[in-house]
């Protein structure tokens, strides 16, 4: 048991010091560490100056003391081969200029060349709101929209900057586009025949992209955004619809009208048809009856000659006495005669 608490009691390993074994490393290699740090640091400032990265979305521009020595376009960019003839003459066509396709890592000058990016990607641009006419002289409060990219970096740095300048320009450009466009249409078709302001809207950007492809920019639609009528026009206009809701209205039911009466027209017409036709088969039926009593008549009569006289002769007195009737007949009466045959067998 003593034995026990004694090796209980014993003192325990000591557990080592990684702080001090560091800071003696660090005070035995101080030196070394340093340079290597430094080079580091160096190669990664080195790096930055030699090479330069361009995004998926971007492009670039590398100029030499302001010289243009590369434009870095978008890999599917057919910019320079849709517009030929309209670039010939100006400086990125020159052969001392380099233009490559594709993003990705390339190479620079160190401290000579400098790095200029610019997004691939569509910018929208919208107008102020505007009062036009169309050709029948209707009114609107028209606002447009355009989308625009930058399709050559080089050309945008040169001739506009930045973004905001390229709008500016765009809208001295897209306004007067659009203006001339509606002013051709008639109000019904710029409200309603959208195949008619289409037309007109892509006459209107190839004009635009004719003007602002030596800027490097492409504009890839535009569009009215809202067309509302001005204040003083809504009550006319209104009343308008009214009058116009109201003639098609009356036309409808002048067509309903008309559609009436000529379903009662023929509805009487195949009635007066059903009727006479009726009556005529009246009339053969009444006739074929009339003719079959008459034989039957007939043939009563010869059966028994002077009953049948009797009988008809009972017939007449029917139709000529009345209630309460006095009959006055002579002896010599035919009626009396056979009255007093039948009556008393005499």
């Amino acid at each position: 048991m003593n034995d026990f608490f004694q090796q209980q009691q014993s003192p325990r390993t000591p557990r080592p010091d990684y702080g001090r074994q560091a800071g003696e490393f660090f005070g035995r290699h101080r030196k070394p560490l340093i340079i290597v740090a430094a080079l580091i640091l160096l190669l990664a400032f080195l790096w930055g100056e030699f090479f330069f990265v361009v995004n998926e979305a971007e492009q670039a521009v590398v100029t030499r003391f302001g010289v243009i020595k590369q434009v870095i376009l978008n890999e599917r960019s057919d910019f320079y081969e849709q517009h030929a003839e309209a670039l010939k003459d100006e400086i990125t066509t020159q052969g001392d200029v380099q233009i490559i396709k594709g993003s990705g890592l390339h190479f620079r000058v160190p401290f000579l060349d400098k790095v200029e990016k610019f997004s691939s990607m569509l910018y929208t641009y919208t107008s102020s709101s505007e009062t036009i006419n169309t050709s029948d002289k209707k009114q609107y409060k028209v606002t447009t929209y355009a989308q625009w990219r930058i399709a050559e970096p080089a050309l945008f740095s040169l001739k506009l900057g930045n973004p905001k300048n390229a709008e500016n320009q765009l809208d001295n450009l897209i306004h007067p586009v659009i203006v001339q466009a509606i002013n051709r249409l008639t109000g019904d078709d710029f409200i309603s025949n959208k195949d008619a302001l289409n037309a007109a809207l892509k006459r209107g950007l190839e004009q635009i992209n004719r003007d602002m492809v030596i800027r490097g920019i492409q504009v890839q639609d535009i569009q009215v955004h809202r067309s509302i009528l001005p204040e003083a026009n809504v009550e006319t206009t209104y009343e308008r619809m009214k009058a116009d809701r109201a003639k098609v209205a009356q036309q409808l039911r002048s067509e309903g009208e008309q559609s009436y009466q000529m379903a009662v027209s023929d509805t009487d017409l195949q009635a007066s048809i059903i009727n006479s036709d009726a009556v005529k088969e009246a009339g053969a039926i009444r006739a074929e009856g009339d003719a079959q009593a008459l034989t039957i008549y007939a043939d009563a009569y010869q059966a028994d000659t002077e009953f049948y006289s009797f009988w008809r002769s009972l017939q007449a007195l029917k139709g000529t006495l009345k209630n309460n009737s006095t009959l006055v007949l002579s002896q010599d009466h035919p009626l009396w005669q056979q009255l007093l045959k039948w009556g008393f067998g005499q």
